[in-house]
């Protein structure tokens, strides 16, 4: 009982993990490993955004444009007035860490949310 009430409280005040972290990023790598996946091979890999609820995000264009200059394809959702970004990637890489660690760090400081990646599970 007494474990339980100061795991719970720890839990509290533990910062969550931040998507586009080096440490999100192992997770969804953990996870395509466990489908045989090492995340070695370059393959179509999805990258989101959207304006932060309740916050004062600027507009679609600059996040558009912040897509493009890190060199994804990119494209409007039509989910919260998002923002999806496009390319070819290894993603066990430090070069991918290091794209969604700046995606998120810049699209926090317009106003906007990464909301992390997707990518297709490559097999042997």
């Amino acid at each position: 009982m007494i474990l339980r009430l100061i795991t719970s409280i720890v839990a509290r005040f533990r910062k969550p993990m931040k998507l586009g972290s080096a440490r999100a990023n192992q997770l969804v790598l953990a996870q395509i490993a466990e489908q045989g996946d090492d995340g070695s091979e370059e393959r179509h890999v999805r990258h989101f955004a959207y304006p932060q609820r309740g916050g004062f995000a600027k507009g679609i264009d600059l996040a558009m444009e912040l897509f493009a200059e890190a060199g994804l394809d990119v494209s409007e959702t039509q989910f919260r007035g998002g923002v999806l970004g496009e390319h070819y990637a290894a993603v066990a890489e430090d070069e991918f860490n290091t794209l969604t660690e700046n995606l998120s760090e810049e699209l926090t400081r317009l106003g906007w949310e990464y909301d992390g990646w997707e990518c297709a599970v490559l097999k042997g």
